[in-house]
Order: C-alpha cells, then sequence, then structure tokens
C-alpha cells in the first residue's frame, strides 16, 4: 500500500475535525473521531483526489455534518 505525501497531514486534520464533530454532537472525542473514519467525508479526505485535506478542520466538519444531513433527510422522507 502507497503512504500518500500528506498522510501526516490528513490523520492530523482528521484528529482535529473529529473533535469539531465530538464538541458538536456532545461526544467524546474519539467517539468523534470514529463518526468521522466511517463516513463518506473520512473515506474522502485521505484520498488524493479529493484534496480536502487542504482544507481546515472546520470545514471537512462541516462536510461530515452536511453529509449526514443528507443521509438522514433521504432516510426520513416518505413517497
Amino acid at each position: 500500500m502507497k503512504v500518500s505525501e500528506n498522510e501526516y497531514t490528513m490523520e492530523i486534520l482528521a484528529s482535529l475535525a473529529g473533535k469539531v464533530i465530538a464538541k458538536k454532537k456532545g461526544v467524546s472525542d474519539i467517539q468523534g473521531f470514529d463518526l468521522l473514519m466511517n463516513s463518506k467525508t473520512g473515506e474522502m479526505l485521505f484520498d488524493d483526489r479529493y484534496n480536502l485535506w487542504n482544507n481546515g478542520p472546520d470545514y471537512i466538519a462541516a462536510e461530515y455534518f452536511l453529509e449526514t444531513n443528507c443521509k438522514n433527510s433521504s432516510a426520513n422522507q416518505t413517497d
């Protein structure tokens, strides 16, 4: 497995974004990190094609909340 030259930056951003998510959701930092890493946003953060790592932790957390709000909204819709 080839490690990205930006891997360290991605890891730091994941940790910081996880803390932002944890604070907003009222959960532990580890739970916030797990939520991010188990999301499409977390996947995209570690994919060089998306360059999500060029943004700060608040932006990454906002992308996570956009993703999860869209999932929750579509799951709650009835036909």
